[in-house]
C-alpha cells in the first residue's frame, strides 16, 4: 500500500474514497463511534438534525477534501524533490482514530481552514510585502477557532509562524492579530446575542465521543513513536536542506506543538483525545521522510502497518 502512494502517480488518489468508505462501513457494522443526530460547530452552537444519516457522507467528503488539499500543499511547496501522495493516505489513516472522521463537526471544519491558512503562510517571502498574506492566513485561523475553540491557543502562535519566514514587521503582526481576533469577536457576539452568556461548556466535547482506553493508549503510543521517528529523520534531512524548507518545517512544528498541548489538556480533563487530531496534520508532512530515508524505511513501514491493522481492529475491541 505504501509503495503505490509513495510514487508520483496521481491516479492513486482514486483509492482514497474506497479506503474512507471502508472505515465508515466498519464503523456502521460495529457501532464503535456513535453517530449522533447533532452537529457541534463550536461557538456557532450545536444543531439537531432529525434525519442525520447524511452526516456520515458530509464527513466522508470533507476528509477526502482535506487529504487531497494537504497532499497538494506538500507537493506544491516542494517538500520532496518529486511528487508523492503518501500524505493523503496518512491523513485518512490518522484521522480514522477520531470521531470527526465519522461525523461532521467543528473539529473537521477547522482542519480544512488550517490547511488553507498554511497555504497562505507558505506564500510568505523574505523580501516582499506580507501584510495581505499575514491578515488572510490569520483570518482563516481565526475562523477555524470559532468552529474549534481550542484553536484560540494559536493566537500568540501566529506571530511566531509569520516571523519564522520573515523578519519581524510591526504592521504585519498587527494585521495578523486583527485578522485572528475579528472572527472570534463576531462569534462571541453571536453567542452572547443568542445565548446571553459565554461559558466553558462551548469548549467541551460530548461524553459519547469517549473511546476504549486500550485503543486510546495503544494508538497514542504508536503516534508518539511515529512522531519521534519523524523528528529524528527530519533532523538529518534539515541539516542538508534549504533555508526555506527549514522555515516551513518550523511553522509545522508550531502547529504540532499546539496540537500536543491541547490534546494533553483534553485528555487530562475529559479522558478524550479528539483535539489531538490537530497534531496529525504536521505529522502527515513529517512522517513521509521516514519512508524516503533508507535507514528508517523498515521501521517506518512496521509502524505504518501496525497503525493500519490496529485502525481496523479497534472497531471490534470492546
Amino acid at each position: 500500500m505504501t509503495r503505490i502512494f509513495l510514487g508520483n502517480q496521481i491516479y492513486v488518489l482514486l483509492l482514497l474514497p474506497l479506503i474512507i468508505g471502508g472505515y465508515v462501513t466498519l464503523n456502521e457494522i460495529s457501532g464503535y463511534f456513535e453517530v449522533l443526530p447533532e452537529i457541534n460547530l463550536g461557538f456557532w452552537g450545536s444543531y439537531f438534525i432529525e434525519n442525520h444519516f447524511w452526516i456520515n457522507y458530509l464527513s466522508l467528503g470533507l476528509i477526502l477534501i482535506n487529504a487531497v488539499l494537504a497532499n497538494y500543499l506538500f507537493n506544491s511547496n516542494e517538500f520532496y524533490e518529486r511528487n508523492s501522495y503518501i500524505i493523503s493516505l496518512l491523513y485518512v489513516l490518522f484521522m480514522s482514530y477520531f470521531h470527526s472522521f465519522y461525523q461532521m463537526d467543528g473539529v473537521l471544519i477547522s482542519h480544512t481552514l488550517l490547511i488553507f491558512c498554511l497555504f497562505q503562510y507558505f506564500r510568505l517571502q523574505n523580501n516582499s510585502d506580507g501584510r495581505k498574506i499575514a491578515f488572510n492566513g490569520s483570518f482563516l485561523l481565526g475562523i477555524a477557532a470559532t468552529f474549534n475553540p481550542p484553536f484560540i491557543l494559536f493566537f500568540p502562535i501566529v506571530w511566531f509562524m509569520i516571523t519564522r519566514i520573515r523578519p519581524f514587521v510591526f504592521r504585519e503582526v498587527l494585521l495578523a492579530t486583527i485578522g485572528f481576533a475579528l472572527p472570534i469577536g463576531y462569534a462571541c457576539f453571536f453567542v452572547f446575542y443568542f445565548y446571553k452568556q459565554l461559558h466553558w461548556d462551548w469548549y467541551k466535547l460530548s461524553e459519547n465521543f469517549l473511546q476504549n482506553t486500550t485503543v486510546i493508549g495503544s494508538s497514542v503510543s504508536i503516534f508518539i513513536l511515529i512522531g519521534l521517528l519523524s523528528l529524528l529523520t527530519l533532523s538529518y534531512k534539515t541539516s542538508k536542506s534549504s533555508l526555506r524548507f527549514k522555515k516551513l518545517l518550523a511553522i509545522l512544528k508550531l502547529v504540532l506543538l499546539v496540537g500536543v498541548v491541547i490534546g494533553v489538556y483534553e485528555y487530562s480533563h475529559d479522558r478524550n483525545f479528539e483535539w489531538l487530531s490537530v497534531a496529525i496534520l504536521p505529522l502527515c508532512f513529517f512522517y513521509p521522510f521516514s519512508f524516503f530515508n533508507k535507514s528508517s524505511l523498515l521501521l517506518s513501514k512496521i509502524l505504518f502497518y501496525t497503525l493500519f491493522i490496529f485502525s481496523l481492529a479497534k472497531f471490534f475491541i470492546k
